[in-house]
C-alpha cells in the first residue's frame, strides 16, 4: 500500500476490500425486467448532446440504416449477430457498414446483473467514453433489430500487420487509457480478447455489457496496473468530466439506461478517482476475469 493510500484510506466506490457486496436482485431485479422496454425506447431517442460530431452520423446509420444481411457470431456467451447495413463503412472505403448486434432476448441470465439490461449497459459504456473524450468504446446505438431491441456497435476492422516501433510504444499509453475508463465503468469483464487494435493502431475496448454495478466488481486483464497512478492525460480527462458541464448531461443520459443507484455509484467512482487518481488494487484471483489470458 502506498503512502497516499494509507493517508486517504479506503475508497468505497473503487476499492473492493472491506466493501459489502449486494446482489442486484430483489425489487431492483423486478424493476429492471418491467422497465426494460421503456428504458430502451427512452434511451434510443436520447440525443446525447455531448457525443462527438464525428460519431453522430455513424450512430444515426447504426440505428436506422436498412439491414442487408445478418450472421450469427459463434462462441459468445450471449446471442450476438453481425449486421451488414445499407450504409458506407466510415473507416474502409468501398465497404458496407457492419455492426455487432446484441438483442436483449439473447442475453443469458446472470445472478449479479438485472435481466435484459446488458444491451443498455453497452450503450452506457459508449456514452461514458464519449463524455470523457477517451475514444475507448466504438460508436454504439440502440436499435429494434431483426431479433428485437438491442445494442448495435460499429464493427472494428482489425490491424492487418505488425506494429511499427512508434505504435508499439504508444500501446502502453492506450492500455492505461482503457484501464482508467474501466475503473469508472466498473468493468467486471475486461478480457484480453475484448481489446482490439484497428488499422490505425487505435486501441478499442469492446464487450462492455458487464459494467456499472453499484458496488466494486472490477475484473481486468490489466490487473497489474493496480496501485499505480493515472497518467496526466487520464487524470485530466477524469477531472474535466467531474468538474465540467458535460457531467450533468451524461447523468441524464445514464438515468435513461441505468437505475438511480447505479448512476449514483458511477458518480461516486468519478469523484473518488478524480480526488485520488490511482488504479484500484485488485485481488490476484477475484480481480481477473474468466478466460483473462
Amino acid at each position: 500500500m502506498t503512502a497516499e493510500e494509507r493517508r486517504v484510506g479506503h475508497r468505497p466506490h473503487l476499492d473492493p476490500a472491506g466493501t459489502v457486496r449486494l446482489r442486484a436482485g430483489g425489487g431492483e431485479q423486478a424493476e429492471r425486467s418491467q422497465l426494460a422496454v421503456r428504458r430502451f425506447h427512452e434511451a434510443a431517442a436520447d440525443p446525447a448532446p455531448f457525443v462527438p460530431a464525428a460519431d453522430a452520423a455513424i450512430l444515426q446509420q447504426l440505428a436506422t440504416a436498412p439491414v442487408r444481411s445478418l450472421g450469427r457470431l459463434l462462441y459468445a456467451s450471449n446471442a450476438v449477430f453481425l449486421l451488414e447495413l445499407d450504409a458506407p463503412d466510415p473507416a474502409v472505403a468501398g465497404q458496407p457498414m457492419r455492426a455487432v448486434y446484441k438483442p436483449a432476448r439473447g442475453e443469458r441470465p446472470l445472478w449479479d446483473f438485472p435481466r435484459h439490461t446488458l444491451h443498455l449497459r453497452e450503450r452506457a459504456a459508449y456514452l461514458l467514453s464519449a463524455a470523457l473524450g477517451a475514444e475507448v468504446v466504438p460508436p454504439t446505438a440502440l436499435r429494434d433489430g431483426p431479433h428485437g431491441p438491442g445494442s448495435v456497435q460499429l464493427y472494428v476492422h482489425g490491424a492487418e500487420g505488425p506494429l511499427d516501433g512508434a505504435a508499439t510504444r504508444d500501446l502502453e499509453r492506450q492500455l492505461r487509457r482503457v484501464a482508467a475508463f474501466d475503473v469508472l465503468a466498473n468493468n467486471a469483464d475486461r478480457k484480453r480478447a475484448h481489446l482490439l487494435l484497428d488499422r490505425d493502431a487505435h486501441l478499442w475496448g469492446i464487450d462492455n455489457a458487464l459494467t456499472f454495478l453499484p458496488y466494486p466488481r472490477q475484473r481486468t486483464v490489466l490487473i497489474a496496473l493496480g496501485g499505480g497512478t493515472l497518467g496526466p492525460d487520464e487524470e485530466g480527462r477524469v477531472r474535466r468530466l467531474r468538474d465540467g458541464a458535460v457531467r450533468g448531461a451524461l447523468r441524464a443520459s445514464l438515468r435513461r439506461l441505468l437505475s438511480r443507484v447505479e448512476v449514483d455509484a458511477f458518480e461516486g467512482r468519478l469523484d473518488e478517482l478524480a480526488e485520488h487518481p490511482w488504479y484500484p488494487r485488485l485481488d490476484d484471483w477475484d480481480g481477473r476475469p474468466f478466460e483473462w489470458w
